[in-house]
């Protein structure tokens, strides 16, 4: 089973799963789970409740994450899931899926958007997936995505998948909600804010562009010149320019750097400077070193 096997194990779902669990000692009977989480009620003589699939879902989604184990009759908490908040759940999770292997159905999140990553850093723009349908993405996805296991006869994605993938990256940082058309835009903004801020560098010391880069990487391997990026472009046959920038990594950067969580040092015309992917309306187009600001 993996996190995309029913469309009922959301991730709002999934923290109602481990909230409970964290409030009975990490540990409680799957009947008396299935009980607070699907509770029954009467109306017009006749009582009423969720579909047994719908707990059974939410279950398959967080032992497949890894964050809750059956030992006989009881589901238990994993105990590297100290998460207390919904956004921590999304932190542990992240870093769950960072550690998996490109065979495993769940590393299918991270190793699609780094897909996405370094297709729009080929095409200059991440404009080409505005417009398309969901079975056009799942297509192209499928046909560019690593192979599963040997025994996994089912397609890595498809179309049915596509919106619940879109929805597991929004709560993983990697996109966000629109109130528009189309529903959602891919936007690492938030995550790699909360990445940046689990780095521990030194307040107000510039550190070298390429060694900030380099941190970042082991943190988030989808990025420019990360381990999932790298294999991404070896599969669409493109060679990444080492000093010019992605646009969404761009975009990321230039987000942080107007909030003023960090800013991007400028120095003239260095050749050692990273270039930015071009955007006519901010000042800041290239950097040669990061300095992250007092107070993140």
């Amino acid at each position: 089973m993996s996190m995309l096997s029913s469309t009922q194990g959301t991730s709002e779902r999934v923290w109602s799963l481990i909230a409970l669990l964290r409030e009975h000692d990490g540990k409680i009977s799957r009947a008396e789970a299935a009980a607070w989480l699907n509770p029954e009620f009467s109306k017009d003589g006749q009582t009423i409740g969720e579909k047994a699939g719908t707990f059974n879902a939410v279950l398959g989604a967080a032992t497949s994450m890894g964050a809750v184990t059956y030992v006989g009759p009881e589901l238990q908490l994993n105990l590297t899931c100290e998460a207390d908040t919904y956004d921590q759940l999304a932190d542990w999770l992240f870093r769950q899926l960072t550690e998996l292997s490109p065979q495993e159905k769940d590393a299918l999140f991270l190793e699609l958007f780094a897909w996405m990553m370094c297709e729009s850093a080929k095409r200059q723009t991440s404009g080409w997936l505005i417009g398309m349908t969901n079975s056009e993405f799942a297509d192209r996805a499928e046909a560019v995505l690593p192979s599963g296991a040997v025994d996994d006869v089912e397609s890595r994605m498809n179309s049915t998948k596509v919106p619940f993938v879109r929805r597991w990256l929004v709560f993983l940082g990697l996109m966000e909600e629109l109130n528009a058309n189309p529903s959602s835009e891919i936007d690492m903004s938030r995550r790699f804010r909360r990445e940046v801020s689990r780095l521990g560098l030194d307040r107000e010391v510039p550190i070298q562009a390429e060694e900030f880069l380099r941190m970042m990487r082991q943190k988030m391997p989808f990025i420019d010149g990360g381990r999932m990026y790298m294999d991404a472009a070896r599969r669409i046959n493109f060679t990444p320019d080492p000093r010019q920038l992605s646009p969404l990594l761009s975009e990321a950067l230039r987000d942080l750097h107007d909030e003023g969580m960090l800013e991007l040092n400028v120095l003239g015309d260095l050749s050692s400077n990273l270039r930015l992917h071009p955007n006519a309306t901010h000042k800041v187009s290239a950097f040669y070193a990061v300095t992250i600001k007092g107070g993140v």
